[in-house]
């Protein structure tokens, strides 16, 4: 199977496909940060990294058996700019313009969910419905996300692990956050479920981490992200650990995506 995932990020995808024993003999990662290619050069040193997805052509590639990818979200997201298709997401039109050319046997994108005039454009485009599947039924994290794909798989049905599992230690702060507990930027870790994951987990003043039940607050380690999002552990450690939250914010959780790519083995 030759695979084209576009915006491929840290190569979520090839960890969904190694896990399900699917067969790949080309792997073409359509990536520009050069922390994920590197992060995804650790892991899988056959990784064909060929750069700017606009620059991309099916002419230059083989027969594609199947184009994943995850378009920018930032300006479809409710916490983005709002310019859907005007921003930095209308490189969606982009994941079109392969999947035209390339004309694969099997697709799958993935998207936040969003306004439905922008839901619908892209369903028209690609002729099939989202589904909406939230990775709290597979990990300890909840983050609704639509998939739009003709690959068949069943609705899942299971129920992911509990906050307090992933968590490696109980050593908090020990100066209180209450300004960020109080906002419910810190998740308390009897809580059954994180928020969602983002790429600003690292940060201090602005990224999403676990306190107590006195406010004693900190930041979720970059394992306990892996975790989360379904990631090998260490996977992302050939970076920085503000790298590693980024990307880890920004990636599939691949349970999700080990999930619907099984619909291939059937």
């Amino acid at each position: 199977m030759n695979v084209l995932s576009l915006f491929d990020g840290m190569s979520c995808g090839q960890i969904a496909l190694d896990n399900l024993g699917i067969k790949v003999d080309n792997y073409f990662s359509s990536e520009i940060d050069k922390y994920a290619m590197q992060v995804a050069k650790k892991n899988y040193p056959n990784t064909q990294h060929i750069g700017d997805v606009t620059k991309v052509k099916a002419e230059d590639l083989p027969k594609i058996d199947l184009i994943i990818g995850g378009s920018p979200c930032q300006s479809f997201s409710s916490a983005g700019n709002g310019k859907g298709f005007d921003g930095s997401s209308g490189l969606f039109y982009e994941w079109v313009r392969l999947l035209k050319e390339c004309k694969p046997k099997y697709f799958f994108l993935e998207n936040v969910v969003m306004k439905k005039e922008w839901e619908q454009v892209i369903t028209d485009e690609l002729g099939v419905e989202p589904v909406l599947i939230n990775s709290k039924q597979f990990t300890a994290q909840s983050r609704p996300r639509l998939y739009w794909t003709n690959i068949h798989f069943e609705a899942p049905t299971c129920d992911g692990e509990k906050l307090i599992d992933i968590l490696e230690n109980m050593d908090f702060d020990r100066e209180p956050y209450i300004e960020n507990y109080v906002s419910n930027r810190a998740v308390i870790y009897t809580k059954e479920k994180f928020n969602t994951l983002r790429a600003s987990a690292g940060s201090k003043t602005r990224g999403i981490g676990v306190c107590n039940e006195e406010g004693w607050w900190r930041k979720l380690l970059p394992t306990e992200c892996e975790r989360l999002q379904g990631v090998p552990r260490n996977y992302t450690d050939v970076v920085s650990n503000s790298q590693r939250y980024k990307m880890l914010g920004n990636g599939w959780t691949v349970p999700v995506i080990e999930h619907i790519l099984s619909g291939l083995k059937n």
